[in-house]
């Protein structure tokens, strides 16, 4: 009873406890489902109307593409232009997607299976798969029909292939299903503009209008007065004017946030310690080129031009002077160097010389894979023996070759021997070389057994076989380490903008001031590679310096961040420089015209004496011409040259870039006739163009866009 009474006395304490307990529990499940969400939230890349597309499906769209762009270029390593043209790209399909989607399926605008067929594999290929090299003839560079369908089939047909090989037909497949994505995505987007651009009918004055606008063509003499005649200093222009002319052209000034940053950029070269050092080292290796006996192995060793062991003909140097000069006096043995040009240094060896085809045609059935390779050859024997004893090539390449050559009738085409060496490999160089021609030889390459023929071969040229051993001078790591520390004792001992911007020069530094950022930017001005400076602005405070010196692209590169600019509109003292400018030149030009007017000229030669610009004829003008020659854009002197009598001189006109006086001395007429559809047709055509591209910058401008990929690239 006791120990109730105490537990009693005690209640209110204890429900509290409990009670703080609760609190904590619920409030802990409120803050971990908060950190859930805003962990949620740092992962999207991108958000359009409220669709938010995550870093793991935007990165499976870009690995989509990285492999659609390896098969299209044929290279394994992308470059990291690339791969920023690769981001950009999901970027922009995605936010595509996004705002046409809801529009398309309001509109019932689709895409039906019978379209895709003929798309892919009708009468009407899609421009995508025209362009793709793998469908095109590799001697006339145009879409072959038969290589597509002969994909086709392979992928179709993955399960006939043995397993080695499926993989590489798997990954076939995909790309397959990417193109046809892309295709579908592509005629969408045709039918969507097309209806849009139907609606915008062009009406007869427009068609008599554009029929004018060229059917007459101008030849006019002129004299132009220069706007530099009057000196800026002298024009007021009110700021009423300004802010008038800024209201007009808002729109033009619409901007994404922007950084503001200085920075100083220093290249990373070699010193004059390193050029001596490797030049030292380029006299040893000499020495050693001279007395080895494996010049393949010491080159590979020493060389960053790797050796390689054929012939080479003059023109396989291609424009290589050095080594033409080189080869065409040298002796088998033959050594010269260590020569010196830009900024590396290159000792030259004559391996060998020959007199020999520089290349051959060669023919091939590639055959599947047997259950072993003495199956497989065994396999190859058989077929190698009815071949010579006159079956057939053509029909032996259809029915046993398993490459894409059977179309081609197995031809592979013109080698020389080093793109049979680099191509396949060293046997099947040596074979094609020393096979005669019309013979059959088989041979194992990296891609299996072949049954090779050589079917023609050139005339016999002077080859020779060198060793290019090559040594770029690069800064040691002593030499960036100076140019690296110079910079930061600057930085440490100027920790300000203010400071920066006063001293750099002073201490032998260029500071590039006031550059803008945009966050999608990857290079700035001349610096390559400096996406990581772009997110560092992106992601720093106005006033802060880098902590750290980037390096980018051989640059280090220090910067500092002077402030934002937010999206929307610019501002009006952000713009007023190009404000002021252009009307300064629109009241120079009125006052310069008001000024020849009131003199009464009547010849180009008292106006050409008054202005000092000598008189100079441009033909063919008329209402079309976008750039007048030796002029430039002047929409308002073509609308007065076509509307001018001929042979009467002109009065002073006011343009763009200069006040001018002209006279029409010839015109042409078209001499097809008018015709409304024609005429009409083409401007639609061109309305259509314009309207396709108005349509999605609009649907993009109206759509809700929160642009995240700083965060992660």
């Amino acid at each position: 009873m006791a120990t109730l009474e105490k537990i009693r006395s005690k209640a209110g304490l204890l429900v509290g406890i409990v009670g703080l307990a609760l609190f904590a529990f619920i409030i802990g499940d409120l803050l971990n489902s908060s950190n859930s969400f805003i962990h949620k939230n740092q992962n999207i890349v991108v958000d359009v109307n409220g669709e938010a597309v995550d870093y793991q499906e935007y990165m499976s769209r870009e690995n989509e593409m990285v492999e659609f762009y390896k098969l299209q270029t044929g290279n394994q390593n992308l470059s990291e232009q690339y791969m920023s043209q690769i981001r950009q790209s999901v970027y922009n399909e995605i936010v595509t997607e996004k705002v046409l989607d809801p529009r398309l399926e309001e509109l019932g605008i689709k895409v039906t299976p019978e379209e895709m067929l003929d798309m892919t594999e009708g009468e009407n290929i899609s421009p995508i798969l025209l362009q793709v090299p793998f469908f095109q003839n590799q001697q006339t560079g145009q879409f072959d029909r038969n290589a597509l369908l002969n994909f086709l089939n392979q992928i179709k047909n993955i399960e006939s292939y043995p397993p080695d090989a499926q993989m590489q037909i798997a990954q076939y497949r995909n790309i397959w299903m990417f193109w046809e994505k892309n295709i579908k995505r592509n005629r969408l987007m045709d039918k969507y503009t097309t209806l849009i651009s139907k609606a915008i009918v062009a009406n007869n004055i427009e068609a008599k209008a554009n029929y004018d606008a060229a059917a007459e063509s101008s030849d006019i003499v002129y004299v132009m007065a220069p706007f530099s005649s009057i000196a800026d200093s002298t024009i007021v222009v009110p700021e009423a004017e300004i802010k008038k002319l800024y209201e007009q052209r808002k729109e033009m000034f619409r901007q994404q946030e922007t950084a503001v940053i200085d920075y100083i950029a220093l290249d990373i070269v070699p010193s004059q310690d390193d050029f001596d050092k490797v030049s030292k080292e380029m006299d040893q290796i000499r020495n050693e080129v001279e007395t080895t006996e494996n010049i393949a192995a010491l080159t590979n060793e020493k060389s960053e031009h790797k050796y390689i062991n054929a012939f080479f003909s003059k023109s396989g140097f291609g424009t290589d002077n050095d080594v033409i000069e080189f080869v065409e006096t040298a002796k088998v043995g033959d050594i010269d160097g260590p020569l010196f040009k830009d900024n590396a240094y290159r000792i030259l060896k004559l391996v060998d010389k020959t007199e020999a085809p520089d290349s051959v045609k060669v023919s091939e059935i590639l055959l599947a894979p047997r259950a072993n390779e003495a199956a497989t050859r065994a396999y190859a024997d058989s077929l190698l023996d009815a071949l010579n004893h006159g079956s057939d090539f053509v029909e032996a390449v259809k029915k046993h070759s398993i490459d894409q050559l059977v179309d081609k009738d197995g031809e592979l085409g013109w080698l020389t021997e080093a793109g049979a060496l680099q191509g396949i490999n060293e046997e099947f160089k040596k074979t094609v070389f020393s096979l005669p021609i019309g013979k059959y030889d088989i041979v194992k390459s990296n891609y299996g057994m072949h049954i090779v023929k050589v079917t023609e071969k050139t005339k016999d040229v002077p080859k020779y076989k060198i060793a290019d051993i090559l040594y770029t001078v690069t800064p040691s790591s002593a030499t960036r380490s100076q140019i690296y520390n110079n910079l930061n004792q600057f930085i440490v001992k100027n920790n300000s903008i203010e400071k920066l911007e006063a001293n750099a020069k002073d201490n032998g530094f260029d500071l590039v001031a006031n550059a803008r950022v945009l966050s999608t930017d990857m290079t700035i001005n001349n610096i390559t590679g400096a996406r990581q400076i772009v997110r560092w602005a992106f992601n720093s405070s106005k006033g802060q310096i880098s902590n750290e010196i980037f390096e980018c692209d051989g640059k280090f590169v220090v910067t500092a961040l002077k402030g934002k600019l937010p999206e929307g509109y610019q501002s009006l003292a952000a713009v007023e420089p190009q404000l002021r400018a252009e009307l300064v030149s629109k009241i120079k030009s009125e006052k310069i015209a008001a000024d020849l007017k009131a003199k009464n000229l009547s010849t180009l030669a008292e106006y050409a004496a008054e202005t000092g610009y000598n008189p100079d004829t441009v033909r063919y003008i008329n209402m079309s011409t976008q750039r007048i020659t030796n002029i430039g854009i002047e929409p308002k002197l073509n609308a007065y040259i076509a509307a001018a009598p001929l042979n009467k001189l002109s009065e002073p006109i006011a343009g763009d870039n200069g006040v001018y006086v002209f006279m029409v001395i010839n015109r042409t007429k078209e001499e097809q006739e008018y015709d409304p559809k024609q005429e009409a047709s083409v401007v639609e055509a061109n309305n259509s163009f314009m309207i396709s591209n108005f349509i999605f910058r609009n649907l993009q401008q109206e759509a809700k866009i929160q642009d995240n990929r700083i965060r992660f690239y």
